[in-house]
C-alpha cells in the first residue's frame, strides 16, 4: 500500500479520514434518515467516532504495517481533532 514512511502523508490522512466520515455521516443522516437538523459539527458523538476511526488506523499502521514515521503523524492529527472537539 504506502511503501514511503512518511510524516507528512499520515498528518494528511489523520486529517482526511474525519473529513470523509463526517460527510458520510451528514450524508446518511440528512438524505436517508430525512433528519434535516443534523449537524455533524455539533454532534460530539459523531465526532468522537471518527476519532475512534483515527485511532483504529492508527493502530493498524504502527503494528500491522510497521509504518513508525506515519502513524506518529497520524496520531499528531488525531490529538489535534481531538482537541478541537474538546474545545467546543
Amino acid at each position: 500500500m504506502f511503501k514511503k514512511d512518511y510524516f507528512f502523508v499520515g498528518v494528511v490522512l489523520g486529517a482526511l479520514l474525519p473529513l470523509i466520515i463526517s460527510v458520510i455521516i451528514n450524508v446518511v443522516y440528512k438524505m436517508l434518515l430525512d433528519k434535516t437538523d443534523f449537524d455533524i459539527m455539533t454532534s460530539k458523538p459523531a465526532l468522537m467516532g471518527c476519532l475512534i476511526l483515527n485511532i483504529l488506523l492508527f493502530r493498524v499502521f504502527m503494528v500491522n504495517l510497521k509504518k513508525y514515521t506515519m502513524a506518529k503523524g497520524l496520531l499528531l492529527a488525531t490529538l489535534i481533532f481531538a482537541f478541537l472537539i474538546l474545545m467546543k
